[in-house]
C-alpha cells in the first residue's frame, strides 16, 4: 500500500516547475525545497523523474562575476514514506558550477556532500528522512545572526555599534577597539561578495587571534593600536543569498571610487572622521574567497593619487615574507593597481597613502589551514605593525 500511495504522489508530482521565491518553498509530493531564512537561495525547481530534482540559479542582475550561490533546506514531504535517496542537479545560468555542496542538520556542523560536475551542472545525493530537515548549501551558513552573535563575543573593552544601515536597512555593524584618539589604526573588513565564506572564517579566526591571544605581541598591539572590524560590508546581499552585489545590484568592491552605496560610504565618511580627528589608518585587510589562496597587494613602488609617498612601502612584502617561513603552504602574492577600479585595497592607498591587502582564501581550502594560516598572519603582522 505504501508502495501504491508513494507512486501516486510521484505521478501527481509529474514535471512539476516552481519558482522559489514569494513562497519561500518549492512543494513536491516527496520533498520541499525551502528558502525561508538569510542566506538561502533557490531560482527555480523541477522534478524530472522519480526521486530526481533540477534546481537552478540565476544570478541577481547582470553583468556579472559568476559564483552561482545556493542554500536550501530539504524537507519530506506528505508522499515520503520512508527514507529516500534524493538526486539534485544544480544548474547554474550564466556562470559555471563554483561552490561544492554541503549538508548540515542545524546549520552549523556541516559535512562535503560526494558530487560530479560537468561545466553548469552539479550532482549529488541527499539522504532525505520522514522526520528530519536538512540543510544544503554551497557553504558553511554566516549570516547576519552569526556575525552579531561573534561581535558580541569579543572583548567588552571594545565596542559594538553600528556604522549605519543598509539600502533595506540592516545594520552595518562594526566593533572598535580604541585605545587613544591618536593612536593608529588597523582596519580589517569582510564579506563584500556574499557567497564568500572561506574569507570569512579566515577574518574571524584571524579577528580572534588579534583579540584574545594573551602573549606579548598581541597585549602590545592592544595596547598601542586602534583596531576597527567591520565583518559583514554587505549585509543585504548575504541575507539574499546575492550572487556578488549588494540589494542595488552594485559589486561593492569596485564602488569604492564612486562610493555611490550606502556600505561603501559610510566605512568612508567613519574612516575619513577618524584622520580629521587626529588619527591616523596605518594599514587595511579585506577578506574573500577566489579559486585560490592569493594575496593580492599594492606594489612598494605605487604612488597614491594624494600626492603622498606610500608609507613603509615594503611592510607588505615583509609580512607576507614572514607568513611564508611560518606556515608549510605556499603564499602567493601578486601586486598590482589601477585607480579607475573602485576596489578597497586601491581606495585605502589613494586615500590614506598606507597599504591594504586583498586576503584571497581558496573555496576549498581545508578549514585547519585556514585557521593556522589566519593566526600566523595575524601574529606576523602584529610584529612588523609593532616595528614601524
Amino acid at each position: 500500500m505504501d508502495f501504491l500511495k508513494r507512486s501516486l504522489y510521484r505521478g501527481l508530482a509529474g514535471l512539476a516547475f516552481a519558482i522559489a521565491g514569494a513562497s519561500h518553498a518549492c512543494d513536491f509530493a516527496e520533498v520541499r525545497f525551502v528558502t525561508d531564512f538569510n542566506t538561502a537561495r533557490l531560482d527555480g525547481c523541477e522534478q524530472v523523474a522519480a526521486d530526481k530534482y533540477r534546481l537552478h540559479l540565476r544570478p541577481e542582475n547582470l553583468p556579472i562575476n559568476p559564483s552561482p550561490w545556493y542554500a536550501f533546506r530539504m524537507e519530506a514531504g506528505e508522499g515520503l514514506m520512508a527514507d529516500t535517496t534524493i538526486e539534485i542537479v544544480l544548474v547554474s545560468h550564466n556562470g559555471p558550477a563554483r561552490y561544492t555542496p554541503k549538508v548540515s542538520l542545524d546549520k552549523k556542523r556541516w559535512a562535503p556532500l560526494p558530487y560530479s560536475t560537468n561545466d553548469n551542472r552539479m550532482r549529488f545525493n541527499v539522504q532525505l528522512q520522514p522526520e528530519r530537515a536538512v540543510y544544503v548549501a554551497g557553504q558553511e551558513i554566516i549570516d547576519g545572526t552569526v556575525y552579531a552573535d561573534w561581535l558580541a563575543s569579543l572583548p567588552a573593552t571594545g565596542r559594538v555599534f553600528e556604522l549605519g544601515a543598509s539600502t533595506e536597512q540592516r545594520a552595518l555593524l562594526a566593533y572598535e577597539h580604541r585605545v587613544d584618539q591618536n593612536a593608529p589604526w588597523l582596519v580589517l573588513i569582510g564579506r563584500q561578495h556574499p557567497p564568500e565564506v572561506t574569507g570569512a572564517l579566515a577574518m574571524l579566526s584571524f579577528t580572534n587571534t588579534l583579540m584574545f591571544a594573551d602573549t606579548p605581541e598581541f597585549v602590545k598591539f592592544r595596547d598601542r593600536f586602534n583596531i576597527l572590524v567591520v565583518p559583514n560590508m554587505n549585509p543585504d546581499g548575504v541575507a539574499r543569498g546575492n550572487w556578488r552585489h549588494t540589494s542595488n545590484g552594485v559589486d561593492l568592491n569596485r564602488d569604492w571610487r564612486a562610493r555611490k552605496e550606502p556600505e561603501s560610504k559610510l566605512l568612508h565618511d567613519y574612516l575619513t572622521a577618524l584622520e580629521k580627528a587626529g588619527s591616523e589608518v596605518v594599514f587595511a585587510l579585506d577578506f574573500h574567497s577566489t579559486h585560490n589562496n592569493i594575496y593580492y597587494t599594492m606594489p612598494p613602488e605605487y604612488e597614491p593619487e594624494n600626492g603622498e609617498a606610500l608609507q613603509n612601502p615594503m611592510l607588505v612584502r615583509n609580512w607576507l615574507n614572514d607568513l611564508a617561513a611560518a606556515v608549510p603552504w605556499e603564499v602567493r602574492e601578486k601586486p598590482g593597481h589601477n585607480p579607475s577600479s573602485g576596489v578597497f585595497k586601491q581606495y585605502v592607498a589613494d586615500n590614506f597613502a598606507v597599504h591594504a591587502v586583498t586576503y584571497e582564501v581558496g573555496d576549498t581550502t581545508d578549514r585547519r589551514e585556514i585557521v593556522q594560516t589566519a593566526d600566523a598572519a595575524a601574529l606576523s603582522l602584529v610584529t612588523r605593525l609593532l616595528a614601524l
